[in-house]
Formats: C-alpha cells, structure tokens, sequence
C-alpha cells in the first residue's frame, strides 16, 4: 500500500529563537528533518510531503530533490483562510490542524505526520508505518515522558489517555522539568502535580487517513467563530483528533515506541542532540545519509 509521510515544517519556532527546519545539527551539516526523511524512505514510505512557506521551497528543492532525487511534493501553509469567501489573515501560523489540512490536495494514501524539528527514530516510522500497512485504521505512537525531557528548561506535552490499547484522548500538561528525580508539572492555577516516569505522551506523530480532512473541511469554521472571540486560539490538531475521538468518528491505536526522542527545545539542547546524533552514526545507521 502506498503510504505518505507528512512533515510540518512551516513553524516558527519562537523558544527555539529562530528556524529549526534546516538547522545544520548532525554529523556532516544534516538536519533533524534529514533524518526523519531518510527514516521514512528506509522502512517503506513512497512519497513525501513538506507543509513549508512558500520561501523555502527553493531551498528545499534543491537540498532533497535537485541533490537527493526524494520522492517530496510541497504544500504551502498560507497566512490566510477563506472560509464562504471571507480571508481571515493573523501573522503567526494558524496551527497545527491548519497546516495539515494545507496538504489536502496533495494526500492522497494514509499517511503519517510529524514535526520536521523533532527526531523521532527509525523504529517509530516503523511502527506506523506497519500499522498503516495492515489497513486498521489510524493510530499514535507515543514516547515515555522521560524520554522528551530538556535538560535545559521546561516543555509542555500532551499526556495520553489510554484504554485497553486505543487512545481516548490527550491533556496538555505544561512546565514540565525534572525535580529531584521526578518529573513534575504546574497546573494553570499554579500547583505543581506529579507524572509518571513512564507516562506515554505524544509528540504529534500520528498515522491518519484522507478521512480527516471531510472532518477540518467542516470543523474549520468553528474554530473560525472561537478565534474571532479570543485571536490567540490556534487550531490544533490533537484537539481535532479528540473531537473525533469523542464523535466516535475516529478510533485511533496507542502505539508505545521505545526509540529515543531527539529534539532541540532550546539552543542549549543543541549540543547534547549533536553527542546523540553522533551516537547513532557511529553505529552505522546513517551511514547512507
């Protein structure tokens, strides 16, 4: 079956303090989205789409289609979204949801998407990818919190819910940080809560279907009328799987990976992903890349 792998790789990155895309943090100038990429390619996927702004195609087409003959198709994520012939324009991305349904005219197959700045290991696009073969539907594969902690500040990530293998829905936790050897969160009033060394979270990494985007096709003008009320909402897209998790219009597997998790929250992570990153082509892995 033809599958697709779908990155994000519009975002602005504001903690991060600039692009991430193709910030040149690997052996030998490599991405972190050069790996997910060649990952994917690795286990099976067939074809590869990039939500980007429109400046960076140029780039990108020469970085993995002029030099690497990838299988890739852009998508552009507007500033804008017309909704009954009305444009609504904000500065920052809309969201995650939005991006998505961006590449809604280039998806076709199943599909999984990511982050471009997060690693996510070569078994995790396995796993999905496995999944999607067998035609079951959608799923998530989700990382141990312990494994997406920074050593270098908080992160905020979405907790799952799970019952009996299929996930019921995910909760932001915010400020999260390790004290004393164990891992801590503050709630919005304030008081600082408690997660389990091996709570499973998601890291936006989900193996969806064409389904989805009837669903933001009719969802997005909601969201649209919410905005208008509060111009700091952004349409997120484990907001939008929860609501077809709850509709009962999406059932969606929990798939627990133990791959390392590799991100750069902050400039400081850098370092430590680079030792990682090292790590794994010292085993040989990457030796094609």
């Amino acid at each position: 079956m033809k599958t697709t792998l779908v990155v994000l790789a519009a975002g602005l990155g504001s903690r991060y303090g600039g692009f991430k895309q193709l910030d040149a943090i690997g052996p030998n100038a490599h991405s972190i989205m050069d790996y997910s990429l060649f990952d994917a390619l690795n286990v099976g996927f067939t074809s590869i789409v990039l939500v980007v702004q429109e400046s960076m195609i140029v780039t990108l087409t020469e970085r993995y289609i002029t030099k690497r003959h990838w299988p890739i198709t852009f998508a552009i994520q507007n500033a804008d979204i017309t909704i009954d012939d009305i444009k609504y324009s904000r500065q920052k991305p809309w969201g995650t949801a939005h991006a998505l349904w961006c590449a809604k005219d280039v998806v076709n197959t199943p599909f999984v998407l990511i982050n471009a700045d997060d690693f996510y290991g070569r078994e995790s696009f396995r796993l999905a990818y496995n999944y999607l073969q067998k035609d079951l539907g959608t799923c998530a594969v989700l990382f141990p919190i312990e494994k997406t902690l920074s050593r270098n500040g908080t992160v905020n990530r979405a907790e799952a819910t799970i019952e009996n293998g299929w996930l019921q829905t995910t909760v932001e936790r915010e400020k999260i940080r390790m004290e004393d050897d164990t891992i801590v969160y503050s709630t919005a009033k304030g008081e600082k809560k408690e997660l389990a060394i091996h709570t499973l979270v998601s890291m936006n990494m989900w193996g969806l279907t064409p389904d989805i985007f009837n669903f933001i096709d009719s969802d997005i003008s909601g969201f649209i009328e919410l905005w208008k009320q509060n111009t700091n909402l952004e349409y997120q897209l484990p907001s939008v799987i929860d609501a077809m998790i709850q509709h009962r219009l999406m059932e969606v597997k929990a798939i627990a990976t133990q791959a390392h998790w590799v991100g750069v929250t902050y400039k400081t992570d850098k370092d430590m992903v680079k030792n990682q990153l090292q790590q794994l082509h010292d085993s040989g892995i990457y030796d094609n890349l």
